[in-house]
């Protein structure tokens, strides 16, 4: 399944599909739009089926954007593959995981 950012109202996203190098580039600059809508997003993450290096880099990318747009951004239900790659590159906590 192609990955999808859609809107689920109330400043809620869904993400859905795969995260990997083929998808990714193509999401980059989806979130855009919804931050200019409110001070706070959530993004569910549950329907994510792979998750790889790309897709972290997704997500600290969007941290980034959220940053620089003053817009607080949460991550629901993280792959469990995110923990590994957030530990393997010292990034845990970073997301707000404990």
């Amino acid at each position: 399944m192609p990955a999808v950012l859609q809107s689920a109202g109330d400043g809620r996203l869904t993400l859905a599909g795969r995260l990997d190098f083929e998808s990714v580039p193509g999401l980059q600059g989806q979130l855009v739009p919804y931050l200019r809508q409110g001070d706070a997003l959530t993004i569910d993450l549950e329907a994510v089926e792979h998750f790889n290096s790309a897709g972290l880099a997704l997500l600290l990318q969007w941290l980034e954007d959220a940053r620089r747009r003053k817009v607080s951004l949460t991550y629901l239900n993280l792959p469990a593959a995110h923990g590994e790659l957030a530990s393997l590159y010292n990034l845990t906590g970073l997301f707000g995981e404990s």
